[in-house]
């Protein structure tokens, strides 16, 4: 069994996420320090993002490919310098604020406080 499988692609289209899939997401620390960095809503470069997860860029790279294909993220080219691209949280993905001035991600089935 692989390392670090790749979960199959599973957008959801009306807020019902897998929780396998998101379970596979989550068990990995490098990928949950990503979703953690990438919950407050700025678009950053991979390369901004390899600090939150204390590995090689690619490393960082292959790790939000997974997230990508997952729907959890959107990417865009960088205005300021086209070869690079940015990486935001999907729409779909509820990130909320809390009376307490906190964030969360709920899944649903799932509630990750940021």
């Amino acid at each position: 069994m692989p390392d670090n499988p790749q979960p199959p692609s599973a957008a959801p289209a009306t807020g019902q996420w897998k929780p396998d899939l998101i379970f596979s997401i989550l068990a990995e620390p490098s990928r949950r320090a990503l979703l953690f960095s990438l919950a407050h809503g700025k678009p950053k470069a991979a390369t901004d993002l390899e600090g939150a997860t204390h590995r090689r860029l690619d490393a960082t790279l292959k790790h939000l490919a997974v997230m990508d294909s997952a729907g959890l993220l959107v990417t865009s080219p960088d205005p300021t310098d086209g070869r690079r691209t940015l990486y935001t949280l999907a729409p779909s993905v509820p990130v909320k604020k809390t009376p307490e001035g906190g964030t969360v991600i709920d899944f649903g089935f799932c509630l990750l406080r940021l």
